[in-house]
């Protein structure tokens, strides 16, 4: 139907429709029965049929461009998935389907987590075995949804099985609709799948003792996490893009060719101290990160590092021009006291260490853009800082970070 909303405001339209021509009308007291779905209506009349006719045709005059069509019969009648048939005057029910209907199963090969390619055929026969109203008429729809299944690469025997499983549950019970559940207070793990998402459950879930010990996080960690993914980018996500991405020039002091990295702005007291160049070492491994953004003082929204002469880094984040962030830290190594608001983890090296903040380098590590469709700036900040921590392994004793958590993740 298109936009998101459309489906409840075609809703709201019949349903203001239904009660000013059906269901309030004169024609009401032949009216037994009344079902609706959006704009699909099932009517059982008591009456003449050509009161019926002429209740549509002027509900057909009293708007200009909504128009009723009519399926009339007394036997036999579909509506929606249902196939309805009158039997010894009651009403027998089978699962319906057009014969104009492609099959768009989900084929078995799909590139989807195995739960969901074992779980949408018990779907397909449970919805089978609510409608049929009884086992002969539900062992014919099963029949008709395993040939459809196998043809997308499915295993008869195993939907044999599963048919078998569903067929044993009372239809009774499946039509009194599930009971309000107890509310689930398992962390939801998000993530995009992947041919090894198998693996990453298994980890997490071998590990997931170490976060229940955690004195933050314990109270969110009781339950194993739900594993849940998303959507992963297919050929048509890539060819046609929802946001169309906008050809910007970076800024730079110096006309010629555009360059990564952390570059002074010529105008502040924290230009003596930036760490030039493309790339860093890794304070442990010495091997070379390359960097991908171009960043002078007066960046904002940075995630940056601090290097001292002993060579431990220190990782932080700001959302302001990283300039000011850079005088904060000097200004607590200068003035440097106990138990302040000076006293954090890099003045505390530096004064432990009798280094001075003259000696304190810095640079940008990356710059985070908030996206187009916004979103919380702050928290991508955080999760690109905790990234970086442990991807430069900055935490102390090795380094300067005294605090990393996964908060943001969740």
């Amino acid at each position: 139907m298109g936009a998101a909303v459309a489906p409840s405001f075609a809703n709201l339209f019949v349903h203001k429709l239904e009660q000013e021509l059906f269901l309030n009308h004169r024609y009401k007291n032949h009216i037994q029965l009344y079902l609706r779905y959006m704009d699909d209506i099932l009517v059982v009349w008591k009456g003449d049929i050509t009161l019926f006719n002429e209740m549509v045709n002027e509900a057909n005059e009293s708007h200009p461009t909504v128009k009723f069509t009519t399926e009339i019969s007394k036997r036999t009648l579909n509506f929606l998935d249902v196939s309805l048939t009158m039997e010894n005057g009651s009403i027998i029910t089978n699962l319906y389907r057009k014969a104009t209907d492609r099959n768009s199963l989900l084929n078995c090969s799909s590139f989807h987590s195995r739960k969901c390619i074992t779980g949408i055929p018990k779907g397909q026969f449970l919805r089978a075995r609510r409608i049929a109203s009884d086992d002969a008429k539900y062992w014919e729809a099963a029949e008709g949804l395993i040939n459809r299944f196998c043809t997308k690469g499915y295993s008869r025997c195993t939907l044999h099985k599963t048919a078998a499983e569903v067929g044993r549950i009372p239809r009774t019970s499946l039509l009194q609709g599930s009971k309000a559940a107890n509310k689930n207070n398992r962390t939801p793990f998000v993530s995009l799948y992947h041919h090894k998402s198998d693996q990453v459950e298994k980890v997490i879930k071998r590990f997931w003792p170490i976060l229940q010990g955690d004195k933050q996080l314990q109270k969110f960690c009781i339950d194993p996490p739900l594993f849940c993914y998303r959507k992963g980018r297919t050929i048509r996500d890539h060819l046609c893009t929802a946001e169309p991405k906008k050809e910007t020039r970076q800024t730079v002091l110096f006309q010629g060719l555009e360059k990564k990295g952390t570059f002074p702005c010529l105008g502040c007291v924290c230009c003596s101290s930036v760490i030039r160049g493309e790339s860093i070492c890794h304070p442990m491994k010495g091997n070379k990160i390359k960097l991908k953004h171009y960043a002078t003082c007066l960046t904002a929204g940075v995630v940056y590092l601090l290097k001292c002469p002993c060579g431990k880094v220190y990782v932080g984040q700001t959302i302001r021009p990283v300039k000011e962030r850079i005088k904060e830290h000097k200004s607590d190594i200068r003035n440097y006291n106990t138990n302040t608001p000076t006293d954090t983890s890099v003045s505390r090296h530096f004064f432990s260490n009798k280094h001075n903040q003259s000696q304190l380098k810095w640079l940008v590590l990356e710059v985070v853009t908030k996206p187009q469709r916004g979103g919380d700036i702050k928290k991508l900040l955080l999760q690109r800082e905790a990234v970086w921590i442990k991807r430069l392994n900055s935490m102390v004793p090795i380094g300067l970070n005294e605090y990393w958590s996964i908060a943001p993740f969740l």
